[in-house]
């Protein structure tokens, strides 16, 4: 009996001892696995704080957008992303939309008017009427994010497709090769002449390049899209022609 006893003491202290090693195991798992809220970001274009020096929204994700909808609407709309919510700029004013629970998509909505995204395509509702069709005008939305951002001028080419953006402050970067290659000059030193042409320089170690901008018109030489100014970039030993939006 005594026996018995002695067996059955020593199986309950090794079920509690197992029991308290899960249960700081489990512990230390919850303490190294933050917990990862759901996101509309990974749903559609989410939407930007009116400030420019707060932190920026997730990758992928811009500040701003702008749609075109059926009957001639053009819808511009700013991500309040660290709000959940966007702001409509309509006809008869803006609108302030919180994002509420969809099955798909990011869909906002103040109890009224709904605005509810899927990609690049949107759906306005309105009480008493029929919904409108928006689709994003991705160029327009890509101008209207870098605005939000400060940037002062944004310039596009094409063969191999690149990308300038100077400012804000004296900041200027420059993407290029289709967006694999990435050179980023934080004192680009603007300058002007009588003929109203801006240059920046600018140079990270080795690494230089020389921006000229001049206010003339300008055409995509692929898109055919008309711009108010051209752009020069002297890279290296490459020299690249495009077309620059003033966004002052």
């Amino acid at each position: 009996m005594r026996g018995f006893v002695f067996a059955a003491t020593i199986a309950a202290l090794l079920f509690l001892s197992l029991s308290s090693l899960a249960g700081c195991q489990r512990a230390d798992q919850d303490a190294t696995e933050p917990d990862v809220p759901g996101s509309a970001a990974a749903a559609g274009p989410v939407a930007a704080p009116t400030d420019t020096g707060d932190v920026p929204p997730p990758e992928g994700v811009l500040r701003a957008y702008v749609w075109s909808c059926d009957g001639g609407l053009t819808l511009s709309m700013n991500n309040l992303y660290r709000e959940n919510a966007i702001t409509l700029a309509l006809p008869e004013g803006p609108r302030r939309l919180p994002l509420v629970v969809s099955a798909s998509g990011a869909k906002y909505s103040d109890g009224s008017l709904t605005f509810w995204t899927r990609g690049n395509a949107a759906t306005l509702e309105r009480p008493g009427s029929a919904a409108i069709q928006c689709r994003e005008l991705r160029a327009q939305s890509l101008l209207a994010d870098a605005r939000e951002r400060g940037v002062l001028y944004r310039g596009i080419g094409n063969e191999p497709g690149w990308t300038v953006e100077v400012g804000p402050g004296q900041r200027l970067i420059f993407v290029t090769d289709y967006g694999q290659e990435r050179h980023e000059f934080e004192a680009a030193t603007p300058g002007a002449d009588d003929a109203g042409t801006v240059v920046y320089v600018a140079e990270t170690g080795s690494d230089s390049i020389r921006v000229t901008i001049d206010r003339q018109d300008c055409a995509d030489d692929m898109s055919g899209e008309p711009f108010d100014y051209r752009m020069v970039v002297e890279h290296g030993e490459q020299s690249h022609r495009g077309c620059a939006v003033n966004l002052q």
